[in-house]
């Protein structure tokens, strides 16, 4: 199934819109000559058929298919990069053979395209990227002579998406993940807005799930220690993620948060006299910049853990229900933790694979020999009071989730 989703396209450079426009008036030309050649060769093939009592077949006569033919033709007054001028020939002409029997017969007159001709973009000259909590799509356009005209540089050209309501977004990252494919897609204007905009083309059902064992768990823990330890049981690998990364961000959004508390005491004549809201005015910015930052870690972070349940053939992730806790767990407390388990569920369903809560990661409980501890575990190592065994807390719970309250065997020992 392939559906689209109208996005609108931001840019800073006027010389980008003058572009777009000139793309546009050659796309026009290019379709209006393609259906000039393919008139004609519609009115050769009847006479030929007259003469010969069959069709004429392209290859004989032109050395091309009819569409291989027009691109040869056309390439050299063509701006278009070469994926995106194939697209949009493919199109002329199939919408020329769909009508050509009403074209003979006189119900229909020849297509004739007008100057508000959509931008086609193949799918390989989409690329979507995120930053801070913003889309953007790189989309190569034209072909390098026009690019090297244009700005000396290369064949696409950076839009960010200007994304307006949750839906849209949630299409936008599961293609952005892989989840969704990207198909051919067009750029339009927005006679009304004043605005360029895409309409993205996205496909359902990319990927096969007969490879994922649902018995097959991967054990997903979350801690102040590190934001997240990925394990499947009995196997030493993992997926771990270092909390400098966390940490640093949050030492340095809070030193900045204290900087300006301070300058607002003594802010300067630009902020006196105009209330409140001007005084707190660059907090609000720092906060959306925090709000960013947290959805890029979370978005990549669990990308991460998906392709790495499908990496190890898990059919299942199983997590700990974190209602509560947050209470106690400081890390818990000021990362919105739901918000990353929200992005495992979605991008783990379009997987097929499932998401299941239990009650407690157990981190007192041993993953070789399935003792659990009397005392309290503390600090970033666990060690099994009955077997010895001894390994950091983070790994021994993601391995107990993956086990579910089953018996555990690493390497053989139960």
């Amino acid at each position: 199934m392939v559906k689209t989703t109208k996005i609108y396209l931001c840019m800073d450079s006027k010389d980008t819109y003058k572009l777009l426009w000139k793309l546009q008036d050659n796309t026009r030309m290019l379709k209006n000559k393609a259906v000039q050649m393919l008139w004609e060769w519609n009115n050769f093939s009847q006479e030929y058929k007259k003469e010969h009592e069959e069709y004429p077949k392209p290859k004989d006569i032109l050395n091309y298919t009819v569409g291989g033919y027009m691109y040869d033709k056309l390439k050299s007054e063509s701006l278009l990069a070469s994926s995106n001028l194939s697209s949009t020939l493919q199109l002329v002409e199939k919408q020329f053979k769909t009508n050509a029997k009403d074209f003979l017969r006189g119900d229909k007159s020849i297509i004739c395209f007008k100057k508000d001709q959509p931008l086609d973009i193949h799918n390989k000259s989409i690329r979507l990227s995120h930053e801070n909590g913003t889309f953007y799509a790189d989309i190569v356009l034209m072909n390098k002579a026009t690019a090297n005209e244009h700005n000396g540089g290369g064949c696409a050209l950076p839009f960010r998406l200007w994304i307006k309501d949750k839906s849209t977004r949630t299409i936008v990252e599961r293609c952005y993940d892989g989840v969704y494919s990207v198909s051919g897609s067009k750029i339009k204007y927005d006679e009304k807005k004043k605005m360029w905009y895409i309409n993205l083309s996205y496909g359902f059902d990319k990927y096969s799930t007969a490879e994922l064992d649902k018995e097959q768990v991967l054990g997903v823990y979350l801690a102040q220690e590190t934001p997240f330890t990925a394990s499947v049981i009995g196997d030493h690998d993992r997926l771990q993620v270092s909390v400098n990364e966390i940490e640093h961000y949050r030492n340095a959004v809070e030193s900045r948060r204290r900087s300006i508390l301070k300058q607002s005491a003594v802010c300067g004549e630009g902020r006196i006299g105009h209330g409140y809201k001007k005084r707190v005015e660059p907090m609000e910015k720092l906060s959306h910049k925090v709000a960013d930052t947290r959805d890029t870690i979370n978005h990549k972070y669990s990308k991460a853990i998906v392709e790495y349940a499908v990496k190890k053939g898990c059919g299942t992730i199983r997590m700990e229900k974190l209602t509560g806790i947050s209470e106690t767990d400081r890390y818990l407390r000021n990362w919105p933790y739901f918000d990353l388990q929200t992005k495992i569920e979605y991008k783990a369903k379009e997987r097929g694979i499932d998401i299941v809560y239990v009650d407690s990661a157990d981190i007192q409980r041993c993953c070789r020999c399935g003792h659990v501890n009397e005392e309290e575990t503390t600090g970033s190592r666990f060690k099994c009071t009955e077997c010895g065994f001894e390994h950091d807390v983070a790994y021994n719970a993601s391995q107990n989730l993956s086990a579910g309250g089953k018996d555990i065997k690493v390497n053989g020992r139960k």
